[in-house]
């Protein structure tokens, strides 16, 4: 995910995120300043998404995602992030990288001006309907009256969707109308290999017998511009995830949604936002892996459309605390005055120190050796599916042309 930042900048500034610096290696040695956006903590979602792989193929993928992060960590003037533990994370990981130092810390001793947070942000402008049903009397299974609760954003490794689908018949046991929609798959970036995770609540579903009665998935991807009027249609927000370091360092952007949107929300507790929904009342958070304690806060907010309302305004309250105005504050005074980490002030030097775990980040040139990079770092089965991608791309590509 690329965040689009509308800033009016007099200085010269670039940014860089995920593997922009790899793309993109001009960056590197540019004289711009150099902001880098950390708010993704990518290096933990590999971790993730990898896991229970053979351990070869786990390191293969590790240390590409690693090296790229090192460029980044050993490039950047000005550094973001999304919540305070975010910060103590990455100050963590600035210091290893040698950025933490009496240089910077002579600039600023609590860093600020080396990483402050500037978090995802929501538009100032509510969502408005486009007359255009989206779900309720539209998609299978969703009714006109149904009560509706919606799954933001892709099935990814990392969550857990298996305990909230085996929760949805407890709660259609107590709410016959209530249903369960998966507003997207499989992503959009055909980069992205297909998640086991998705897979299996599928298998689930089918399991249960709740595909497309109880539980419905958007085998697709909602467009960007069309989910406003899929959470307008929604009851309520839900998020399920696993007891993980990603979990407890992620800042959920669906959860940007479910704000903007003023819906109440049912969270798996360990992150950032389930600890606001505590704070402020917005929703209920779920103990990690429960479908019984799924079901029972399903049912409530489901159920109780008085207590429904009542979280829904405590989110509407807090929805100004959220918008992009406010969460770029600290950008928009870096890019109106901008100024040069103390320690690269003299020269940048990104690359140094690398060893071989700069190898590691960039395939080989050759066809023939390229394929064989992508094969051993990803698996055989991986590597198919990709140069299928690869073929239909090129064969799209040609026909448009």
């Amino acid at each position: 995910m690329v965040r689009r930042w509308d800033v009016r900048r007099p200085g010269p500034t670039s940014s860089s995120q995920g593997s922009g610096l790899i793309r993109y290696p001009a960056l590197s040695t540019t004289r711009k300043h150099l902001v880098v956006d950390l708010y993704d903590p990518f290096t933990l979602e590999t971790l993730e998404m990898h896991s229970g792989r053979p351990i070869d193929l786990q390191v293969a993928h590790y240390r590409p995602s690693l090296a790229t992060l090192l460029l980044q960590l050993r490039a950047g003037d000005f550094f973001l992030c999304a919540t305070e533990r975010q910060r103590d994370f990455w100050i963590g990981c600035l210091l290893a990288a040698d950025r933490l130092n009496p240089h910077t810390i002579g600039q600023d001793r609590l860093a600020r001006r080396l990483i402050d947070l500037v978090p995802f942000g929501t538009s100032s402008e509510p969502p408005r309907r486009s007359g255009v049903p989206a779900a309720k009397g539209v998609l299978p299974g969703i009714a006109g009256d149904a009560k509706l609760a919606v799954w933001a954003g892709g099935v990814y490794n990392w969550f857990d969707p298996l305990s909230l689908v085996n929760a949805w018949p407890r709660v259609m046991d107590e709410i016959p109308e209530a249903r369960l929609l998966f507003l997207g798959m499989r992503h959009p970036n055909p980069d992205v290999p297909e998640m086991e995770m998705a897979a299996r609540a599928l298998e689930l579903a089918d399991e249960l017998k709740v595909r497309d009665r109880g539980v419905v998935f958007n085998r697709g991807w909602t467009p960007y511009e069309r989910r406003q009027d899929f959470l307008l249609e929604a009851d309520l927000g839900v998020s399920t995830h696993f007891r993980s370091l990603e979990a407890r360092l992620s800042f959920r952007t669906r959860f940007l949604d479910y704000i903007w949107a003023g819906l109440p929300s049912v969270a798996t507790e360990g992150d950032s936002f389930a600890e606001w929904v505590t704070l402020h009342g917005t929703g209920a958070v779920v103990p990690y892996g429960d479908p019984g304690a799924i079901a029972r806060a399903v049912t409530r907010l489901l159920g109780d459309d008085g207590e429904r309302q009542r979280c829904a305004e405590r989110v509407r309250e807090q929805r100004p605390l959220f918008t992009w105005e406010r969460a770029l504050e600290p950008l928009v005074r870096y890019c109106e005055s901008p100024w040069r980490a103390a320690d690269i002030a003299g020269g940048r030097h990104p690359a140094r120190g690398f060893g071989p775990l700069a190898e590691d980040v960039l395939p080989p040139s050759g066809l023939l050796k390229r394929a064989l990079w992508y094969r051993r770092r990803e698996g055989t089965a991986a590597f198919v599916r990709r140069a299928i991608r690869v073929a239909t791309l090129t064969v799209r590509q040609r026909l448009r042309r």
